[in-house]
This record gives C-alpha cells, sequence and structure tokens, in this order.
C-alpha cells in the first residue's frame, strides 16, 4: 500500500512538472507570437507606403509599364522600387532592396558619412552626389542634403543577362530618393 502511495505521489509529481514546463513554454509562444504581430511586423508597417503607382521606363528601347511603390524608412528618406522584381528587408539601419530573380543582386541604403574624396564634387541639383566605383560590380552613391547623408551601395555581380533591365530600374531607384526632414514624417 505504501508503494502505490508513493508511485501514486510520483506520477502527480511528474504530471505537475508536465503542467507547469507546458505553461512556460505556452508562455514563451505566445510572447513571442505578440512580439513578431505588434512588434516587428508594425516596423516593417510602419516603413512601408501603400503609394503604389504604375509607371513607364524605357528598357530595351522599350517602354514598359512597372509597378511601383514608394518606400518610406524610418532613417528619413524615400525611394520608390518596382515591386514586381524587387523585395525589401531591413537589417540593423540599413534597407535592403534585392532583384528577386537574381538574390546577389542588392541595393543598400544607409546612414554615412560624405567621403573626403567628394567633398570637392557639387552639382547643380537639390542635392550633393559622389559616385564611388569600388569594383567592377559594386558602386556607391553618396547623396547629402543638408546636414544629412546616405549611401546607397549597388552590388550587381554577374548580371550580364539581366543588365540592361536591372540597370534601368536601379537607375530609376535612385533618381527617385529623396531625403526627408524628420518634420515631413511625422506629419
Amino acid at each position: 500500500m505504501n508503494e502505490n502511495n508513493e508511485n501514486k505521489e510520483k506520477n502527480s509529481f511528474a504530471q505537475s512538472a508536465l503542467v507547469v514546463l507546458g505553461v512556460i513554454v505556452l508562455c514563451a509562444i505566445i510572447i513571442y507570437l505578440m512580439d513578431y504581430f505588434f512588434v516587428q511586423k508594425n516596423d516593417i508597417k510602419i516603413n512601408m507606403s501603400t503609394d503604389k503607382k504604375v509607371e513607364y521606363v524605357t528598357i530595351n528601347s522599350k517602354e514598359e509599364l512597372i509597378t511601383t511603390q514608394k518606400y518610406v524608412s524610418d532613417l528619413n528618406y524615400t525611394m520608390r522600387y518596382d515591386i514586381n522584381n524587387f523585395s525589401m528587408f531591413k537589417y540593423r539601419n540599413q534597407d535592403f532592396f534585392r532583384y528577386k530573380s537574381a538574390e546577389k543582386i542588392l541595393v543598400i541604403v544607409e546612414k554615412s558619412s560624405f567621403p573626403e574624396s567628394c567633398s570637392s564634387i557639387t552639382t547643380s541639383s537639390d542635392y550633393d552626389n559622389c559616385l564611388v566605383k569600388v569594383d567592377n560590380y559594386t558602386k556607391e552613391y553618396y547623396i547629402r542634403e543638408n546636414d544629412k547623408t546616405f549611401k546607397i551601395t549597388v552590388k550587381t555581380p554577374n548580371i550580364s543577362e539581366y543588365e540592361q533591365n536591372i540597370n534601368v530600374r536601379i537607375n530609376y531607384m535612385i533618381k527617385t530618393f529623396k531625403i526627408n526632414d524628420n518634420k515631413e514624417l511625422n506629419s
């Protein structure tokens, strides 16, 4: 009889431990899901805009319709990109636009400082711009307005089959790049 009570106590203790462990795991899952749906997903939504447009661009001497979306970044800039050919994601303080058909082709936007080698260059536009060719496949565009500078890194390794198509789309993105004031984003 004593043994029977001990077995019942052991089973009861094991069941209690499983229940406690199950509750802890369930709480951890709920916390993760709340973080994902209410924090991480909202960060992307805050940065995204639903301002979509259908526009014409000239590719290989032909007019082509592309669907673009305005990306509003928490880094205080906006830029349009072709949503059918590029996907967007954030990592740390950088925004990545990745070409869907060739994922090594990237456009990376980040805050930066204006390089000394570009200091003597000025343009007639509203921005001070500078292009630095890092290697055959990487270019860095520095765009400065007032006290804000952004670096747009364009990585295009081995794009011979996509070259004309990609370059037109990336040039379009860079042309639509605009630096925002904090006041504009908050209004």
